[in-house]
């Protein structure tokens, strides 16, 4: 129960150490540094540096009797200061990425010697590959897709949430796709679909994504990685090559 109590003390944002020793003031009252290192199992300078830190929080208090000072646990409702602090200290955060955002711009899109290829890992990168095609605010895109091979690593709805983005965005796609079983997918607002078999896209091997003069692909079946080129000549080739396995409208 006191460790299951510890834990949840941490993720209010308190550090393992402090919520030790908040539960140790908690459970046994008032307290010496040394029965409080004692009990909580530190050393004596390492108590008194969390003791600092939670006297700072308003969690815990001292006060002398004769000439040793003790120290007591304040009410748990001055947790509510750690989490007001916390909002603080996230709206303060807000504020300067908001600020600083707009300036790191500047220097990414000026940089002459900016990488031409990038390469994104994991679910995280996948989805920031995804989210930056929608910050490029092409007219059009063109995508060839396994449905199931996305479902490895995006939910249903993660997938509509980027297609209403998309949507909200006005971008238009056309999108080739290929799902194992189950009906024909009905088209979003500016959206047209083609639903090939699935052998025919075996020689891809990867999700396909043409916008502007970008190229990203992105694959799921040993290793969850994507990869964005920015080539004029490759966007343009890749273009033709939708278009020609697209076939006549």
């Amino acid at each position: 129960m006191t460790a299951a109590l510890t834990k949840r003390l941490t993720k209010l944002g308190l550090t393992d150490k402090e919520s030790e020793v908040y539960m140790a003031l908690l459970q046994g009252g008032e307290m010496t540094a040394d029965q409080l290192a004692k009990i909580s199992k530190l050393n004596r300078s390492t108590a008194y540096v969390q003791i600092k830190l939670l006297q700072e929080r308003g969690l815990v208090s001292t006060f002398k009797r004769g000439k040793k000072t003790y120290f007591a646990a304040e009410s748990p409702n001055n947790l509510t200061r750690v989490i007001n602090k916390l909002k603080q200290e996230i709206e303060h955060q807000e504020t300067e990425v908001t600020l600083l955002v707009p300036e790191l711009l500047n220097i990414f899109g000026s940089a002459v010697d900016r990488p031409t290829a990038r390469v994104f890992e994991g679910k995280e990168g996948l989805a920031s590959m995804r989210n930056s095609i929608l910050e490029e605010k092409p007219k059009k895109m063109y995508m060839i897709t396994s449905y199931n091979q996305m479902l490895r690593v995006f939910t249903n709805d993660e997938l509509t949430a980027f297609t209403k983005k998309r949507e909200q965005a006005k971008i238009e796609s056309n999108i080739i796709y290929t799902l194992d079983e189950g009906d024909d997918f009905k088209p979003f607002h500016l959206q047209k679909l083609k639903r090939v078999n699935p052998e025919a896209l075996t020689s891809i091997g990867s999700d396909v994504y043409i916008y502007n003069n970008f190229v990203s692909f992105a694959s799921a079946k040993d290793q969850i990685v994507g990869l964005t080129i920015e080539n004029e000549d490759i966007a343009n080739s890749m273009r033709f090559l939708f278009k020609s396995l697209w076939g006549k409208e």
